[in-house]
């Protein structure tokens, strides 16, 4: 059975999404339905976890980023995110994250 399709504002930045584009600030709209906005809700809480983790680790100049394995937890979800976004934004939006390099 198909969930109901819902318009959501999606704030990549803030790691939420909200129903009314008036609530908040948000940067992406999609239309998707409840199973995938938990999927979102679960990415979002597990990089704010790994980013809390990471900025502990941050102040010891001896790891670079590209080496720290926080930041590709939380790059690994980054992607999954603007890839729902993707899948279930506009035409405009599956342009704007086509250019991004997550997307490549």
């Amino acid at each position: 059975m198909m969930s109901e399709q819902v318009d959501a504002y999606v704030s990549v930045m803030h790691k939420y999404y909200n129903f009314s584009p008036d609530l908040a600030p948000w940067e992406f709209q999609i239309n998707t339905n409840a199973e995938m906005l938990k999927v979102l809700d679960l990415l979002f809480r597990q990089m704010q976890g790994w980013e809390a983790s990471g900025m502990w680790r941050a102040h010891l100049p001896a790891v670079p980023y590209h080496l720290d394995a926080q930041n590709n937890e939380v790059d690994k979800r980054l992607a999954k995110v603007y890839a729902i976004i993707h899948e279930y934004g506009d035409e405009e939006t599956k342009k704007f994250i086509e250019g991004m390099p997550y997307y490549s």
